[in-house]
């Protein structure tokens, strides 16, 4: 039983050639399956910033158009305001105008009402001093004629 005790533990055999062999291919198709698809998703990334370039570029584009419209159309609207605003200045003046002139008739109405009643006045004076003159004549003449048939 020494014996057994003393002798060292047998050499372990040497791997085999052919089995590490078989590993080997199974491990670098497996590489070549992983580089292909780096290679895809390096084209696939490529063609995403690609994409996402050009809509940069149309989003900058369509915000310069925008914001040339925008600036055409404040523009647009100052000028129109400048104009409107001219447009009630003048509507004031003419209002203002207006209404003095109203205001000066207002004024002048009394007087005019009474130059009014006096030149109707007057004409119906001038009217009554017409009819009595006629009928003075009239009566004259009636006189006279009276006079003469009797």
């Amino acid at each position: 039983m020494a014996a057994e005790t003393t002798d060292p533990a047998p050499p372990s055999p040497p791997p085999p050639v052919a089995p590490a062999a078989a590993p080997s291919r199974p491990r670098l198709s497996g590489f070549e399956q992983l580089d292909g698809r780096v290679k895809e998703l390096t084209s696939s990334q490529a063609e995403l910033l690609e994409r996402i370039q050009k809509l940069k570029q149309e989003v900058q584009n369509w915000r310069s158009n925008v914001e040339t419209q925008v600036k055409t159309c404040q523009s647009e609207l100052q000028g129109l305001k400048k104009g409107l605003d001219s447009e009630v200045e003048q509507l004031k003046s003419e209002m203002k105008a207006i209404r003095s002139a109203i205001q000066e008739v207002k004024g002048n109405l009394p007087a005019q009402i009474t130059s009014s009643e006096t030149s109707n006045n007057d004409t119906e004076q001038a009217w009554q001093i017409q009819y009595q003159v006629l009928k003075v004549a009239t009566d004259a003449s009636m006189e006279e004629q009276t006079g003469t048939q009797a």
